[in-house]
């Protein structure tokens, strides 16, 4: 049997970063299908938890209950993402943005760099509402900046990451290769 040496083994592309403009496009994708799978899955908390719209005027929920609804909603969406992001899966704005979640060597995203990337993606958001509990609506909106650090991160990485890949070790790549 003959070696196969390194110069005759088949060359690997490099996997291409995808441009900010398609990632962003994922997002707002991936938005409009988290509104119906929110409203799924708050129907859901609606009916075990007892609450529920009363003479069609939605209730507004006060109390442990309400903490309660937000840590369900919270974990809802994590499960939904993790899910599709570990193992190569990808998530329907993925599959239509022709994206891929890859670890930064390339390899399969695991649950432990899946889980790290959803908590870091809230980073924007929490920062928005601090920034918004700090300002308040005084006539400055600059708090919405907040929401999107993770997003104008990407503009000022020189690799163009997002905030919440850098961390986890992810990235978005093409997979219309």
């Amino acid at each position: 049997m003959s070696e196969i040496s390194a110069s005759a083994a088949p060359s690997v592309s490099p996997l291409n970063t995808a441009s900010l403009w398609r990632r962003f496009g994922a997002f707002v994708h991936e938005l409009l299908f988290l509104v119906a799978y929110l409203f799924i899955v708050g129907l859901v908390f609606a009916s075990l938890s007892g609450e529920s719209m009363r003479a069609g005027r939605p209730q507004v929920l006060t109390g442990p209950i309400a903490i309660l609804q937000q840590a369900y909603l919270f974990l809802s969406i994590g499960a939904y993402f993790i899910y599709f992001w570990i193992n190569g899966r990808r998530t329907l704005a993925f599959k239509t943005w022709q994206l891929k979640l890859v670890a930064t060597d390339g390899g399969v995203v695991d649950k432990k760099r899946a889980i790290i990337r959803y908590m870091a993606t809230w980073i924007g958001p929490a920062l928005g509402l601090a920034m918004f509990m700090l300002i308040g609506t005084r006539g400055s909106a600059w708090w919405i900046f907040g929401i999107f650090a993770n997003f104008f991160w990407a503009l000022a990485d020189p690799a163009r990451q997002f905030l919440h890949d850098r961390i986890a070790g992810t990235r978005v790549v093409d997979a219309a290769n």
